[in-house]
């Protein structure tokens, strides 16, 4: 019986990892669920500006980073550049499918029925495809900048986020190659020799102001503080800005000269080609996106969100940049994360560097909370404004906002501390083999939860050919053959 059930799980193992061009297309599952949501997604790409391909091969992302002039010698440049490679993970492409499903179930107590057709147009199928790929590890990256050639390996989690310097004459005259835009590109070249093209903005002239934005319920509505919600706010339902969060921006842009706009989020970097088409869609400023990696030791998204790691993660960042630029930053989120705390501890930190401080309060609690003074303990009054509506807020940021009450309507040079150095998990530190002993355990659950329905099978077969054989002992030899 144990042989049988062991045969039994060796042989789904190996039709599930089995090459997919060794498999008739007509008899597999996951093939015909294809056929089946294929005559969606011509008009979901079109409506919605997704690009089915990504994810469904190995390849690379690169996100939008900054590049500033060296604090010692401004003839020098910094520029940052964060990538990560992988590649379709067949095995995960079940669990995906089985993802998908449960997302289904969830959505259909969200969702109307006009909303129906939207669901089965694998929208949220999409929007879970980069959470099935394998992290591409110690993979070598050539980074084509300019004439320069700068290799890189790839870490744990398939990422790269280093720094190399580039003089003054080089960068402009790459700008003038390019347009004069503060926004130039670079190339990255994996082992497959496909070439992906990556952004840096340039924070010149070197003084000035700078927005540093949190996204979700800053300027897009997550409602994070609600896991059902922000499953579906984030799987399922298009994304949506917080009203006049757009406008506001712009103003800021047009009205204060050079002013550069950076998206800090603790959300999965595997929802960045979304959040970057959201922020396109509806006019916000083009900036560029510092987010997090969502790794399989991650219990869910709002685990995730608010776990230490986030904070950690924020703090590094903002850190980051007030030490290594001469310019000053104004700090917008919201009330539903820590947010407040974060901001109020930086603040402390560079008082001179933080111009000013927003937070958009989304649980309903006062502007003059207790919560708002204890984080800002020790940051000037006029420099940290509560607000509800975006109108409450100047447009003019060359000065702090004003002391007044809004009524109420509704030094040392850090580095980036990646995730792959400093994983949490439910508040405690992990290691890198503490992970990977985590994640292997939870990928082998399915595994292990199928050998025991086997088990559970045989057990029950050979207990009903007993009790048959009780009653009617000369059945015993025939029973034996069907075993």
């Amino acid at each position: 019986m144990v042989s049988y059930s062991t045969v039994c799980i060796l042989l789904l193992l190996f039709v599930i990892n089995v090459d997919n061009r060794t498999l008739s297309q007509r008899y597999r599952l996951r093939e015909l669920w294809n056929i089946i949501t294929d005559k969606f997604k011509d008009t979901a790409t079109k409506k919605f500006h997704i690009d089915f391909r990504h994810f469904d091969k190995e390849e690379m992302l690169l996100f939008p980073d900054i590049g500033y002039q060296s604090l010692n010698n401004d003839s020098i440049w910094k520029i940052m550049m964060h990538g990560w490679r992988y590649e379709r993970n067949r095995r995960r492409d079940w669990f995906g499918f089985s993802a998908s499903l449960w997302v289904e179930r969830i959505a259909k107590q969200l969702l109307d029925e006009k909303d129906i057709l939207y669901l089965n147009g694998s929208i949220n199928r999409d929007r879970l495809k980069p959470f099935f790929v394998e992290d591409e590890s110690n993979e070598k990256i050539h980074i084509k900048f300019d004439e320069k050639i700068f290799s890189f390996l790839t870490d744990s989690q398939g990422q790269f986020n280093e720094e190399i310097e580039i003089s003054n004459d080089e960068i402009q005259k790459l700008k003038q190659q390019q347009g004069g835009s503060s926004f130039i590109t670079y190339e990255a070249i994996g082992d497959n020799k496909d070439k992906t093209t990556g952004i840096i903005q340039l924070i010149e002239p070197r003084k000035g102001i700078s927005v540093i934005s949190d996204v979700d319920d800053t300027i897009k509505i997550s409602e994070v503080l609600d896991k059902v919600r922000l499953l579906a706010n984030t799987f399922i339902y298009p994304f949506k800005p917080v009203p006049g969060m757009a406008e506001l921006y712009q103003k800021w842009r047009i009205n204060n000269n050079n002013c550069t706009f950076h998206y800090l989020s603790g959300m999965p970097d595997q929802l960045y080609i979304l959040t970057h088409e959201f922020i396109y869609e509806n006019k916000f400023p083009d900036g560029t996106f510092h987010m997090r990696h969502f790794g399989w030791a991650a219990t869910s998204i709002f685990g995730f969100l608010h776990s230490q790691s986030t904070f950690i993660h924020k703090i590094a960042y903002l850190r980051y940049f007030l030490s290594n630029t001469m310019r000053d930053y104004v700090l917008v989120g919201d009330s539903g994360e820590k947010d407040p705390e974060i901001y109020g501890t930086v603040a402390k930190e560079y008082p001179e560097r933080v111009r000013a401080i927003f937070i958009r309060a989304i649980k309903g609690e006062a502007f003059e909370d207790q919560r708002f003074f204890d984080a800002f303990e020790g940051v000037p009054r006029e420099k940290w404004q509560v607000f509800n509506d975006p109108q409450q807020l100047p447009i003019d940021l060359s000065r702090s906002p004003k002391a007044t009450t809004v009524r109420d309507t509704s030094g040392v040079v850090h580095r980036l501390v990646l995730d792959s150095e400093l994983i949490f998990f439910n508040g405690q530190k992990y290691s890198s083999i503490q992970r990977m002993l985590y994640n292997w355990c939870w990928l082998s659950l399915p595994y292990a939860l199928l050998y025991i329905i086997a088990i559970f099978i045989d057990i029950t077969r050979l207990w009903v050919c007993l009790f048959m054989a009780s009653k009617v002992p000369e059945t015993l030899d025939t029973l034996f053959i069907i075993l």
